[in-house]
């Protein structure tokens, strides 16, 4: 474990408001003050329902055999539970390096490397996906080519864990099957679209025919940017559009989900390149880069390719599996507050532009990575206490937004970079997410007409971008058996018929306002 460093603390902050309509006004600003920044929220037009799962999450293959998983042998459930209902998808680049052995005696193949699925994995899962009330998709190998295995997995995924397995994925990442060995990801076969159809229909055959009922979705294929505007265009158009063209062609009419993985960053250290190429690449983003406005305008163009193509095939887009940089992250700054504050950012964005899932991926036993909750050290593994990163404080705030209905928001931050997504609840609520992605402060006003009456404010509060400690959220921190419980609210008169507060540098504002 590295030593952290004690720094300065600043305050993230989640707003929302309930049904009565808000409006804040901002007395005149000196020159020292912190810049203004309105939020104009139409909470007579509510359009699209976040999904209630929204926020889901992705784990390697290989982890379906800890023991962690099973509920009451840590702290693991518990926190999953905090998130909400969810999906938790097991896949990743270790499916194609793991086993299925529906008899425990018998030896791994050598290119498992020790690594294998059984039947008693999936009982634990399932009893995990019950207990948290979470959906799950499961990943069966593509890369050593075995139809009948893979159908033998679905079959027995069927009956251990039940009506909570969602779906079954075939393989992952197929597109970047050509690049395995230059990855560190093994031998794969170098697929192109048609081809990986071809087997696709195989394996969709024989689980058809083995496990009936059993859902399969895809193609869950690559995307990634390189942090450059001339290169990540390409890998989307060469690497990712064909391939979704040739899924929906193919297998649309059989599916209900569009799935696909993005990261808008590769740590290409990583792979091979030398700290200066890769930093000349734009893979080692700094803190900023990853909060800044260039790359959310990127994801964002990311995601409405998407979308776009789910919509006209009558499909759900999915984010199957993302996070910040792929290749585990970048210790200080993945698993920072900056890195929290590019995932409030980043799953709203998705939710705004439709997306109606995203499962961020996790590596539970690297905290420098970029993992949601995750082990410091083998005592902590074995026991199965899991301990948040700021990543997890991120999700559990956005996560009060599930459910709700998205609401027209505009922001006018004069230039700087914040974002703000609002939701209306089935309770009547309006909630609004602001996120301050700045190294200043702002003066938030959140203009909603007709507001009244006293609000409740809980903040995510944190350390500089930088710090990799020290958040809490609604002024708590998740206790040792993974409970969560925030403290008393702070109290927000209304101001001018609205409320105003303030949202330190690197920060998020979540008033709850009583409804009429």
């Amino acid at each position: 474990m590295s030593t952290q460093r004690t720094r300065s603390r600043r305050t993230a902050v989640v707003l929302t408001a309930v049904s009565l309509p808000l409006a804040l006004s901002a007395e005149p600003a000196a020159a020292d003050a912190p810049s203004a920044v309105t939020v104009v929220v139409d909470a007579s037009s509510p359009g699209r329902t976040i999904p209630t799962d929204f926020v889901g999450l992705s784990f390697e293959a290989n982890l379906m055999h800890e023991q962690w998983l099973a509920p009451g042998s840590g702290n693991v459930s518990t926190l999953i539970g905090n998130l909400g209902h969810g999906n938790l998808r097991f896949s990743a680049n270790q499916v194609d390096n793991t086993a299925w052995t529906p008899d425990p005696a018998t030896p791994v193949p050598a290119w498992a490397k020790g690594q294998r699925v059984t039947p008693d994995d999936l009982s634990r899962l399932g009893t995990l996906a019950r207990d948290v009330g979470w959906s799950v998709d499961m990943g069966v190998n593509l890369a050593h080519f075995d139809p009948a295995a893979a159908a033998d997995q679905a079959r027995a995924a069927k009956d251990r864990i039940g009506s909570s397995l969602r779906s079954v994925q075939i393989g992952n990442e197929p597109n970047f099957y050509l690049l395995g060995p230059v990855l560190g990801a093994g031998e794969r076969k170098p697929y192109l679209p048609a081809s990986y159809a071809d087997d696709a229909r195989r394996y969709r055959d024989a689980i058809a025919a083995t496990a009936p009922g059993v859902a399969v979705e895809g193609p869950n294929t690559a995307g990634a940017g390189l942090g450059s505007p001339l290169v990540d265009p390409l890998i989307t158009a060469g690497l990712v559009g064909p391939w979704l063209d040739t899924y929906v062609d193919r297998f649309g009419a059989e599916s209900r989900f569009l799935n696909q993985h993005y990261y808008p960053f590769v740590n290409t250290a990583r792979v091979g390149l030398s700290g200066g190429s890769s930093d000349a690449l734009g893979g080692l983003p700094t803190a900023d880069k990853l909060m800044s406005r260039d790359t959310s305008d990127r994801q964002t163009a990311f995601i409405r390719g998407l979308v776009d193509k789910a919509t006209k095939a009558g499909l759900q887009p999915r984010l199957a599996e993302t996070n910040s940089v792929a290749k585990e992250g970048l210790p200080g700054v993945t698993n920072s507050l900056g890195g929290a504050l590019w995932t409030v950012d980043y799953l709203m964005t998705a939710a705004r532009e439709g997306v109606t899932g995203v499962n961020l991926h996790m590596q539970p036993n690297d905290c420098e990575s970029y993992p949601l909750f995750c082990f410091p050290d083998d005592a902590a593994r074995a026991a199965g206490q899991a301990r948040p990163n700021p990543n997890y404080y991120a999700a559990l705030a956005v996560s009060r937004l599930a459910g709700g209905r998205i609401l027209p928001t505009t922001v006018d931050s004069g230039g700087r970079h914040v974002s703000a997504l609002a939701v209306r609840m089935p309770d009547g609520a309006v909630k609004v997410m602001v996120d301050n992605l700045e190294r200043a402060d702002a003066d938030v006003t959140v203009k909603i007409e007709g507001a009244a009456g006293t609000a409740n404010a809980e903040r995510l509060t944190g350390g500089t971008p930088e710090s990799t400690d020290g958040t809490t959220f609604a002024g708590a921190a998740v206790a040792a058996d993974g409970s969560f419980t925030p403290a008393a609210p702070e109290a927000v008169p209304a101001v001018g018929g609205g409320y105003r507060l303030g949202a330190d540098a690197a920060s998020a504002v979540l008033l709850t306002a009583p409804g009429r």
